[in-house]
């Protein structure tokens, strides 16, 4: 696997306001004002031991847009990572991001989620330039249990997947048995019943109408799950 890295920077420690740099970038006003209001909870401690978070990204065209939280997916995911990367005092916890047409050079390598890396971390949480938008779960899944296996001696791991399950190949029964905790967030879609009755999986589900945050709660639940004391807000999706 080839994965390559980028990333992001602070948000304010008490509020998760989106960070100075994206709109030093030229970020719309409507795009700060719908991250400026989002909770997701209290992030808690550092876990006794360290946690690896791989988040999967689907984006193929049904997926893609709109100032909503499948729109914002990115956005929001960077807001529960900053969040807890913020109460890191361990510098042990990592997070790595998979686009559906891995290798691309939107993939984020394990990293470090401290403020030191938020830049890399910031500018993997994109489209990769290099991406073709492919329906399919296979690729990206595969090079997460490859970090899995990596990491697994040393790390907790934690899964989340992004995407509509409109998919061109069946991985279901891999990502239900992946070695870790698992999250799927179904974005747009109703998900698998297969995927629903799995007690294995945390499911999301989000639509054009859930109340933004709805993304960014799910991934902090994720990171959250190990840490003492943390205390992540219910994801209310409507």
């Amino acid at each position: 696997m080839n994965i390559r890295a980028m990333s992001a920077r602070r948000l304010s420690a008490s509020r998760l306001r989106i960070p100075t740099h994206l709109t030093s970038l030229g970020l719309r006003r409507e795009g700060r004002s719908y991250a400026e209001e989002i909770r997701v909870g209290k992030p808690g401690s550092c876990p006794e031991r360290p946690l690896l978070a791989i988040v999967l990204f689907d984006n193929s065209g049904s997926v893609l847009g709109g100032n909503d939280p499948i729109g914002q997916r990115f956005l929001e995911a960077e807001l529960a990572i900053s969040r807890v990367g913020n109460r890191c005092r361990c510098g042990k916890d990592i997070a790595a991001v998979i686009h559906f047409d891995t290798p691309t050079s939107g993939d984020l390598e394990p990293t470090p989620i401290t403020k030191p890396h938020w830049d890399r971390i910031h500018q993997s949480l994109a489209v990769p330039p290099d991406g073709r938008g492919i329906s399919c779960l296979g690729p990206s899944l595969l090079a997460a249990h490859e970090l899995a296996e990596r990491y697994r001696s040393s790390h907790d791991v934690t899964l989340v997947a992004m995407t509509d399950f409109e998919l061109f190949d069946n991985y279901l029964d891999e990502l239900i048995a992946f070695p870790g905790d698992v999250h799927a967030v179904s974005l747009r879609a109703t998900p698998p019943d297969r995927i629903v009755a799995a007690g294995e999986v945390t499911v999301t589900q989000v639509d054009y109408s859930s109340r933004p945050g709805t993304v960014a709660r799910a991934v902090f639940r994720a990171l959250t799950k190990t840490r003492p004391k943390a205390k992540p807000l219910e994801v209310a999706q409507h």
